[in-house]
């Protein structure tokens, strides 16, 4: 299930990576029609070079929005995934523990492994008392949903400058085309209205960087409601096996938790209520 989970994350983003591009292809084919029907010589045909070269030095922010979108949706294609942040063999194996009554068992299955899912639950089970087990559930939970809460906003850190890029990306690309058309009007007032090869340039500057913007934006708008939308499916899960383990582990308890037992010592002699 894990491996679905990251294969599914990893076709959205390669969809998205698509639609993008054709996106683009779309753009650069529309700019070069004219160019081809009018037989203009093979050198001016528009090409993608031309294209970033006429966008002028919007292109410069732009080109740093473009390669910032990419490298975090890299990134978070390999941090956020529910088969790493919440293992369901892993969640498996500590709910087996949970219903056999053995909390120590318990401990040492959460601890054996570095996951999202087992930072919460390990808080938890801190607070675990075995003299008094529907006591300590509320605590219990109070620093499973503490931990949780710490935990998403670190995983959401990189997911949400993807949000900053969709609104960064179409104003540098607005900025660009203010600027163009300011240096347009500035050749129309200087006696340039009848010379529209004069005005190419700038209103070329206008529209690339508008179209570049808008390009940025939607790539990195669409791959900050994917990672979300997991980030927020993973809690949601994990939520729930929290409430699995802790249903069955109220007043089923025999040991505290601690560190696990040295070979050969039983997990009793650490002693009931042994706290961090």
């Amino acid at each position: 299930m894990g491996n679905r989970g990251m294969s599914k994350s990893m076709r959205f983003s390669l969809m998205i990576m698509f639609i993008v591009a054709g996106m683009a292809f779309c753009v650069m084919a529309q700019t070069a029609a004219p160019a081809a029907s009018t037989g203009l010589r093979e050198e001016n045909q528009v090409t993608l070079i031309h294209l970033i070269k006429s966008g002028g030095w919007a292109m410069w922010p732009l080109g740093a929005c473009s390669f910032a979108t990419v490298s975090l949706a890299l990134l978070n294609l390999q941090r956020v995934q529910r088969g790493k942040m919440v293992p369901e063999a892993l969640v498996a194996q500590i709910k087996s523990a949970a219903a056999s009554g053995d909390v120590q068992q318990v401990w040492n299955a959460t601890t054996a492994t570095d996951t999202f899912f087992t930072r919460g639950l390990m808080a938890g089970l801190r607070q675990y008392r075995s003299e008094d087990p529907l006591g300590s559930r509320k605590k219990m939970e109070e620093s499973i949903s503490e931990t949780v809460g710490r935990e998403e906003t670190k995983y959401a850190f990189y997911v949400n400058f993807l949000a900053l890029l969709t609104t960064m990306s179409p104003m540098w690309g607005l900025l660009g085309t203010v600027s163009g058309m300011i240096g347009a009007f500035s050749k129309i007032g200087g006696g340039g209205m009848g010379k529209p090869e004069m005005l190419a340039k700038n209103i070329s500057e206008a529209l690339v960087c508008t179209a570049t913007g808008l390009l940025i934006a939607i790539a990195a708008m669409g791959f900050y409601f994917l990672y979300r939308n997991i980030l927020n499916t993973v809690v949601k899960d994990a939520e729930s096996g929290y409430s699995e383990i802790l249903d069955v582990m109220m007043g089923q308890g025999n040991a505290s938790f601690g560190e696990p037992a040295a070979a050969g010592t039983p997990s009793a002699e650490m002693g009931a209520g042994s706290k961090f």
